[in-house]
């Protein structure tokens, strides 16, 4: 396996030889007909991602109205045997539940030994292979889809992350945001004031100062998992891909800013946006599985570059109802667990991807007294994002498989007591929220649940805690490790 991969088509290749890319020869519509089919595909993958590795990727590469090389990719890291090699990690033959906990310690590592990217030449970058510059900008050029029917428009910026600077720091924020086309030269999208491209828009706002950006569409895979997941304020999803490489990531500045993208990138649209310029943007078919967010004016990107490799692919999701992407779960639950390890809670921690990364699962190691509300707290108030996306918490005993969503439901039906077992707080939320009513989705506040299936430390283990039956529990270990070393000789596969 060639990794880390440098780009997207590095990993795609590999995906190809594993047989895990389809490409599609046959004509395909950028206009719902490319969305339709990674939306099945997606769909597809229901009940046996985790296992199995989910649906194919997909390559189309040839789409109506755009000449020869022009080509639209999804579902890019649609299954576990993707993020597992997106990683650098040999996953054949593995439960999915040691997967995961593996891909999380991977990414535990990379937080853990950060290593700063390595800054190249632009005639080094396949990135900068074509340039469009001022008037020359026509972001029409490029087969952006229109992924849902019924969304407001189409959508250049869905596998894609913006990369924007503090105005304050040094600090640089790499984040996946949607951005909506308004014309050859002008998109806009979501920038929340709780979300980090919110907190800097923000600074730049009260500055009367424009903001440099650059969306940066077709990265390497891993650069785009660090994008999507919420790491800490201050610190560079670059510095932890770097560690999760074990090498530098390289990376080249903007033509209009300074600002750095990886070197590599199939894509990158750069620009500024404007303090107090809104214009009407959305709705979309979203991660969560809903158009909840409703149609309203909000920032633009106004572009001033771009700069494209030969024949570039453009990268999107088709977002809703099942997850399209399974890199970001990961990192997120690293980041979590360094979260927790900081005030002394040891646990284990999975942002369930069945969910859309609405609910987070949580093993503690050394339970205390109210320790739900105490992780919850913790991981809200310190994982900036998560306190608006993330608002179910589960949390079990060390005993629990989390990468098992059955065992996880298990543990709810059986361990969770309906009246002191589950915590209700008014907390703020974002828009995307689809059981949110529509004044709390406006006003970004709704509750949040915490389900609390750790046994009472009152309890003797002994008399009081229900003793597990299970093959784990009910079983000496070295007869446990017979029947598992001799299974195959027993005639099961």
């Amino acid at each position: 396996m060639p990794f880390p991969f440098d780009d997207l088509r590095t990993f795609l290749d590999e995906c190809e030889q594993e047989g895990m890319l389809v490409k599609v020869k046959k004509e395909v519509d950028w206009d719902l007909e490319a969305g339709a089919i990674a939306r099945r595909l997606a769909e597809m993958g229901r009940g046996k991602a985790m296992a199995e590795g989910g649906s194919s990727s997909v390559l189309f590469e040839k789409v109506k109205d755009y000449p020869k090389g022009f080509r639209l990719a999804a579902q890019i890291v649609g299954g576990i045997d993707r993020a597992a090699m997106a990683y650098g990690y040999d996953y054949k033959g593995k439960h999915s539940s040691v997967i995961r906990a593996e891909l999380a310690d991977i990414a535990m590592k990379g937080l853990r030994k950060l290593i700063k990217p390595v800054l190249v030449d632009a005639k080094d970058a396949p990135c900068k292979q074509n340039k469009m510059i001022g008037d020359e900008v026509d972001l029409y050029k490029f087969p952006v889809p229109m992924i849902h029917d019924g969304d407001g428009g189409r959508y250049i910026a869905t596998w894609a992350f913006i990369a924007t600077k503090d105005p304050d720091s040094d600090w640089v924020n790499w984040g996946v945001y949607r951005a909506m086309l308004h014309d050859k030269k002008t998109a806009g999208g979501l920038l929340e004031y709780f979300q980090d491209i919110g907190r800097h828009y923000q600074k730049y706002e009260a500055k009367n100062q424009p903001m440099p950006f650059a969306i940066v569409i077709g990265s390497d895979p891993l650069s785009f998992s660090m994008g999507a997941s919420p790491v800490p304020i201050g610190m560079s999803e670059m510095d932890v891909v770097g560690g999760m490489r074990g090498k530098p990531l390289p990376v080249v500045k903007c033509e209009t800013n300074d600002l750095p993208v990886p070197a590599g990138a199939e894509i990158v649209i750069e620009g500024v946006v404007p303090p107090r310029k809104r214009v009407i943007e959305g709705p979309y078919g979203e991660y969560t599985g809903y158009r909840a967010a409703e149609r309203a004016r909000r920032p633009i990107y106004r572009v001033t570059a771009v700069t494209y490799r030969d024949d570039p692919i453009l990268t999107f999701q088709s977002t809703g109802t099942y997850l399209t992407d399974f890199g970001s779960n990961f990192t997120t639950a690293a980041m979590a667990v360094e979260t927790l390890r900081r005030v002394g809670i040891q646990a284990r921690c999975n942002l369930l991807p069945e969910t859309g990364y609405t609910m987070m699962v949580v093993a503690v190691k050394n339970p205390s007294p109210n320790i739900a509300t105490m992780v919850k707290n913790t991981l809200t108030s310190q994982m900036g994002a998560m306190s608006v996306w993330t608002y179910k918490f589960i949390i079990v005993n060390d005993d629990i498989d989390i990468y098992d969503p059955g065992e996880v439901l298990w543990a709810i039906s059986t361990r969770v007591h309906p009246r002191r077992g589950i915590i209700v707080s008014d907390e703020m939320m974002g828009p995307l929220t689809a059981f949110a009513s529509l004044e709390e989705r406006q006003k970004r506040n709704a509750p949040h649940a915490t389900f609390d299936g750790t046994w009472p430390l009152d309890w003797d283990p002994i008399t009081a805690v229900p003793t597990v039956a299970c093959f784990k529990a009910l079983y000496p270990q070295e007869l446990q490790d017979k029947v598992l070393q001799s299974w195959k000789g027993y005639g099961f596969k």
